[in-house]
């Protein structure tokens, strides 16, 4: 078993040989399977398939396969079956990886940091630009999958960006080590959300509290006004929520919490941003994380901004 959580569990599983091709390579994957043991739980199944089945970027996880089967048993009486085929990414997640640099008292080189961050800016740039624009709602460094990839420069973006999803297709953008991918689109919604009432601003605050992970959260999420508009850039305030965390450990606003009376909710919605000592990153990458976390979500940019400023850092490192 590769990861478990709630109804839902995460197999190795192996693609064997048949008797009409003995001879073809083994070949693993990920499979997912959930237990939704309720209306709301397969409700929330399919609509992750039905997500999943709009997406076809290098930097999102791709869904292989999916099938929905009722069942009965004595425990949960009428439940659903459902799994999930995805391509398994053999390094784990992006947050693996920094627990495993933080054990060994290292951090990712400036490129690999840089580099992982396009490529999750590129995934949420794909999602952004479909008709209607999906919005994530939870991305954070357990929802980026790496594994290891061929460099091939700078210009990896634009051409994985123009291709396909190929899962042999090990090509980098910008130049790092790790080829990375979005995924967990569970939380993905409707990215622009007009809010009109008291009721609906507190449902839609209620929804951000079920789904999207709090350190990450926008702070027009923690506060939802009883009258505007929602839009895809909650994601683009994660994404300098990630690249603080892959920068230094933890996310921006958890900080505070080590405080006397402090309140992450607060600290978000104040957009107050701090840097630890012995910083060993440059200003232009502090200046894209400052980039994304505009508080005022007016000011903040959209996706195709973001990938041009990462871009334009990662061509200077």
């Amino acid at each position: 078993m590769l990861a478990e959580g709630g109804y839902s569990f995460v197999y190795l599983v192996q693609e064997l040989p048949t008797l009409e091709n003995l001879h073809a390579r083994t070949r693993e994957f990920a499979l997912k399977k959930v237990l939704a043991v309720t209306s709301e739980g397969l409700a929330m199944a399919q609509r992750e398939i039905d997500v999943m089945r709009r997406l076809h970027h290098p930097c999102l996880l791709p869904l292989l396969g999916a099938s929905i089967t009722p069942q009965v048993d004595e425990e949960h009486g009428s439940k659903y079956l459902v799994l999930m085929l995805f391509p398994l990414y053999t390094a784990g997640s992006l947050f693996d990886e920094l627990w495993r640099q933080a054990a060994a008292g290292t951090r990712l080189p400036l490129r690999d940091v840089l580099s992982i961050f396009l490529q999750v800016a590129l995934g949420v740039q794909a999602m952004h630009g479909l008709q209607p624009p999906l919005a994530h709602r939870d991305v954070k460094p357990h929802n980026v999958l790496l594994e290891v990839g061929s460099t091939e420069g700078e210009d990896a973006a634009e051409a994985l960006a123009a291709q396909p999803v190929q899962n042999d297709d090990k090509a980098v953008p910008g130049g790092g080590r790790f080829r990375a991918v979005l995924m967990d689109f569970g939380s993905a919604r409707q990215a622009r959300i007009n809010v009109r009432s008291r009721a609906e601003a507190l449902a839609a605050q209620e929804d951000a509290e079920a789904h999207c992970s709090a350190p990450y959260r926008a702070p027009e999420l923690w506060d939802v006004a009883s009258a505007c508009r929602l839009d895809e850039r909650v994601d683009i305030w994660s994404l300098g929520c990630l690249l603080y965390f892959v920068m230094h450990g933890v996310s921006p606003f958890e900080r505070v919490l080590g405080e006397a009376g402090g309140s992450l909710a607060l600290a978000v919605i104040n957009g107050r941003l701090g840097w630890p000592p012995g910083d060993p990153y440059p200003e232009d990458a502090r200046d894209l994380v400052r980039f994304c976390l505009a508080p005022d979500p007016a000011q903040r940019p959209f996706a195709d901004a973001v990938v041009a400023r990462a871009q334009d850092v990662l061509a200077r490192c």
